[in-house]
C-alpha cells in the first residue's frame, strides 16, 4: 500500500477499551499497511480509565479507584494480558515477571448474613482446577446452563445433608400426587428410575437429571411437552420447600440456607422456560426489560430468596443502585443471570483472581510498555472537549482539545508517566512534574489535572483535523461523559436515546493499613472478598498481598491491607462547582470512618481498645476516594436499557468506533470482560482482526 493511502488512528482516552484497541489493532502483524500512525490521547498523567490506580509517597502506597478483582471468567481479558506480559518478556525472577506473578487464584468469597440479630458469614469456598483463564472455551448455550443448574441442585443435597431428612409430610396431599406424577412419568419416559428416595426433592432432580440427558442438545428439536415436565417437577419442588423446610428457616441457619439456593435455582429454570428464552432470538436479552428481584418475585421465588445476601450480593458486585440509593436497586435480568451463570459455570482455574499489585501496575503498565515498543504514541495531558461532525452529519470531521501542560522538551510524546516502586514500573498518584513547564505551579497549587472540576486553566486549545491529523478515531471515554464531548453528536435519535436510557452512578472507597493482621484482628478464617454488608460501604476485600509490593518502613508494621467500596449518592454537579470533589470527599470520610469503628466490629472483634472500643491505633493510613466526575461513574445495566447499547463497530457515523463497557458487548455489564471484548469488537471493525466469532461470549446467549 502506498504510503499517502495510510491513515492516522486517533485513540480518545486510555481505559481498558481503548488500551485493548490499541493492542488488537496493533497485534495484527499488517497494521502498519494500513496505519501510519496511532496516537492515544489522554488527559492527565496516566491511564486506566476507572481502573487506573497510582503510588504515592515514601511509602509507595497503592491508592485505586476502588476494589478490583478478576474473575476466572474473564476469558477475553486474560488472553489479552497473557500475550502482553509474554512480549513483555521481562526478566523470571524480578517483580511481575510473568501473568501467573501477577494473578493469584483465591477462592473464598463470603456473603454477610444477618441472622436472629447477628451478622454471620455466609462463604462459599470454590473448588480451583488447573485450567488456565483465556481463549480456548466453548461457552455453554442456555440449554446447557438448565442443565447445569439442575446439577448443580443436586450437589447441594449431598452438600447440605438435607437429603438425610425424611419428609415430614409423606401423608399430604401435594406429596401424594406429586410421586404420582413421577412415577407416571418415569413409567411413560421407559427411564430407569426407582422412585422411593428419602426425599421427595432427591426423586424429583434424578428424574429431571435423566429427563434432560436424553433429550437433543438442539432445543428447537423438543417438544413443548419436554419443557412443560420440567416446569412441572421443578413446580413440586417449590411446594416441597414450603411445606418441608419453609417453617424452619427462621430457626436453622442451614436449612434457610439450603432452601434459598434451591429456590433460586428452581425458579432461574422455570422462569426462563416459562418466558421461552430458549426459542427467543434474543435469549437472555428478551429478559432485560425487567429487575432481575422483580423477575424473580413474578415466578413464585420465597421472598427470602429475592431478598436473600444471594441477591444482595449480586447488585452489590454491579453497584446496581439508581442514584446510588441502596433502596433502588436495579439490575436487568437476562443480563444478571447471565453474570451470574458466568461466574459459577465457566470460571477457570479459581473462581477469583486477585492482582499482585496495583491496578495500574499490574494491567496497564505491561499494556503501556508493549504498545509503546510497538510504535502507538501516548500523548497525555490532552482532555477532550469536543468531537464535531462533518458537514453532511456523516463522520467525525473534528476532535477539540484542552492541552494542559507542556512537556519541557516540548514534544508530548515523549512525557514518560513512570516511576519505579520496589523494583516495579508503576503510575504515580500525581504527575512527574519535573518533566512538565508548569509542574511547580501544579503541585504547588495540588491540581488534579483529571478532575472534571479543576480549577486549572489550559495551556491551549487544539484541534485535530481529518485528513491531517486523524482519519479514524476510537472513543474509548466512559459514558458519563458523552453529554458534555459529544453535544453534536446526540442529534442523532440512537445517540439520544443511549444517553437517556443508559445510567450510571458514582461509587466511593476508602483503604486501610493496619499494624494488625486478620487473626489480630479478630477474623479467624480465610482472607475473604465479602458482599452483602451494611450499606453504603457494603463490599470489603482483604488485600494484604499487596504489603510486599509497597516500601513502608519496618516500623509502620504494615500487617494488613484492607480495601472498602459501595455506591454513592447524586449526580453530577455543574462542571463550575470546582468544590464538588472536596465535598464528596467529605461525605466519603463521614461513612468510612463511623462504618470502619463499628460496622466492622462485627468480623473484626478483637481490634478495640482498653476501654473495648474501636482501636483507633491500629489504623497506620487511610485512603478515601469519591467517583463522581462523569467519565469515573460506573456503568449501571437498569431494567430496558441493553436495547439502547451501541456496537462499538456501529457508532452511526462512518469513522467512529466505540470502546467501554457502555457499548453492546455481549456481557453488558461494567467489568474489565466486558470492556476488552469492546475493543476486540472495535480492532475487528478497523483491521478485521480478532473475527467477531473469536471473541469469547459476544454472540452466545
Amino acid at each position: 500500500m502506498a504510503n499517502e493511502q495510510k491513515k492516522k488512528l486517533a485513540i480518545l482516552g486510555g481505559g481498558v477499551g481503548s488500551i485493548i484497541s490499541a493492542f488488537e489493532v496493533t497485534s495484527n502483524p499488517n497494521w502498519k499497511d494500513k496505519y501510519e500512525d496511532i496516537t492515544l490521547y489522554q488527559m492527565g498523567w496516566r491511564i486506566g480509565g476507572k481502573g487506573a490506580s497510582g503510588r504515592r509517597g515514601e511509602n509507595g502506597r497503592i491508592e485505586e479507584h476502588g476494589l478490583h478483582i478478576w474473575l476466572g471468567c474473564y476469558n477475553n481479558a486474560f488472553d489479552a494480558m497473557q500475550r502482553a506480559y509474554k512480549e513483555l518478556n521481562r526478566p523470571l525472577g524480578t517483580p511481575l515477571a510473568t501473568w501467573q506473578d501477577a494473578y493469584k487464584k483465591h477462592s473464598y468469597i463470603v456473603l454477610a448474613q444477618e441472622f436472629k440479630g447477628e451478622w454471620t458469614p455466609w462463604a462459599f469456598d470454590f473448588p480451583t482446577d488447573g485450567q488456565t483463564p483465556g481463549k480456548g472455551t466453548i461457552l455453554p448455550s442456555v440449554w446447557d446452563l438448565i442443565g447445569l443448574t439442575i446439577g448443580w441442585m443436586k450437589s447441594l443435597l449431598t452438600e447440605w445433608d438435607i437429603s438425610q431428612r425424611e419428609d415430614a409430610h409423606k401423608d399430604h396431599e401435594g406429596h401424594i400426587g406429586a410421586i404420582q406424577l413421577i412415577k407416571n412419568f418415569v413409567k411413560d419416559e421407559v427411564l430407569q428410575i426407582e422412585v422411593g428416595s428419602i426425599t421427595l426433592c432427591e426423586d424429583i432432580l434424578n428424574v429431571l437429571i435423566k429427563h434432560i440427558e436424553r433429550l437433543d442438545p438442539d432445543p428447537t428439536k423438543h417438544d413443548p411437552a419436554h419443557h412443560t415436565i420440567i416446569i412441572k417437577l421443578l413446580e413440586e419442588l417449590s411446594d416441597w420447600l414450603r411445606r418441608e423446610l419453609l417453617k424452619l428457616v427462621d430457626d436453622h441457619l442451614d436449612i434457610k440456607r439450603f432452601t434459598i439456593l434451591m429456590d433460586t435455582g428452581a425458579t432461574v429454570v422455570t422462569g426462563m422456560l416459562r418466558d421461552g428464552v430458549l426459542l427467543h432470538p434474543n435469549k437472555l436479552d428478551s429478559l432485560d426489560g425487567e429487575d432481575l428481584c422483580d423477575w424473580l418475585a413474578r415466578h413464585g421465588a420465597l421472598e427470602i430468596t429475592y431478598r436473600s445476601p444471594l441477591m444482595k450480593g449480586l447488585y452489590d458486585l454491579v453497584f446496581a443502585f439508581r442514584n446510588g440509593e441502596i433502596d433502588k436497586p436495579d439490575f436487568a435480568a437476562g443480563t444478571a443471570l447471565r453474570v451470574i451463570f458466568r461466574i459459577v459455570f465457566t470460571y477457570k482455574g479459581a473462581v477469583f483472581w486477585k492482582m499482585q499489585a496495583g491496578m495500574g501496575d499490574t494491567v496497564f503498565t505491561p499494556f503501556y510498555e508493549v504498545l509503546k515498543k510497538r510504535g502507538v504514541k501516548f500523548k497525555f495531558f490532552h482532555r477532550v472537549d469536543n468531537l464535531g461532525l462533518s458537514a453532511d452529519g456523516t463522520s467525525i470531521s473534528t476532535i477539540t482539545m484542552g492541552r494542559q501542560a507542556t512537556v519541557k522538551n516540548g514534544a508530548p510524546e515523549e512525557y514518560d508517566p513512570i516511576v519505579n516502586v520496589a523494583d516495579l514500573d508503576c503510575w504515580p498518584s500525581y504527575p512527574n512534574y519535573d518533566q512538565l513547564v508548569e509542574g511547580n505551579e501544579l503541585k504547588a497549587q495540588d491540581i488534579n489535572l483529571e478532575s472534571f472540576y479543576t480549577p486549572w486553566k489550559d495551556v491551549e486549545q487544539i484541534t485535530l483535523e481529518v485528513g491531517k491529523d486523524f482519519d479514524d478515531v476510537v472513543f474509548g471515554i466512559s459514558l458519563g461523559s458523552i453529554p458534555y464531548v459529544c453535544k453534536e453528536l446526540l442529534v442523532k435519535k440512537e445517540w439520544k436515546d443511549m444517553v437517556e436510557n443508559l445510567l450510571s452512578v458514582r461509587t466511593m472507597a476508602f483503604q486501610t493499613w493496619m499494624n494488625k493482621d486478620l487473626k489480630e484482628l479478630g477474623w479467624n478464617d480465610q482472607s475473604p472478598v465479602m458482599d452483602a454488608y451494611l450499606d453504603p460501604m457494603n463490599t470489603w476485600a482483604d488485600m494484604s498481598q499487596l504489603i510486599d509490593k509497597e516500601t513502608w518502613p519496618a516500623s509502620a508494621n504494615i500487617r494488613n491491607v484492607s480495601y472498602f467500596c459501595g455506591p454513592m449518592e447524586g449526580g453530577i454537579p455543574p462542571q463550575s462547582e470546582t468544590w464538588a470533589p472536596d465535598e464528596a470527599l467529605k461525605v466519603v470520610k463521614e461513612a468510612s470512618d463511623p462504618f470502619l469503628k463499628n460496622g466492622m466490629k462485627a468480623w473484626w472483634t478483637k481490634d478495640v481498645d482498653s476501654e473495648g472500643g474501636f482501636d483507633e491505633s491500629s489504623v497506620v493510613d487511610i485512603f478515601y476516594r469519591a467517583n463522581i466526575d462523569p467519565s469515573e461513574r460506573y456503568v449501571l445495566s437498569v431494567k430496558g436499557s441493553t436495547q439502547y447499547r451501541l456496537w462499538g463497530n456501529n457508532s452511526g457515523f462512518s469513522n467512529l468506533y466505540l470502546a467501554g463497557d457502555w457499548t453492546y458487548n455481549g456481557i453488558n455489564a461494567g467489568c474489565v470482560e466486558a470492556t476488552a471484548m469492546s475493543g476486540m469488537v472495535v480492532s475487528n471493525a478497523l483491521i478485521g482482526t480478532p473475527r467477531l466469532e473469536d471473541i469469547e461470549g459476544l454472540k452466545d446467549v
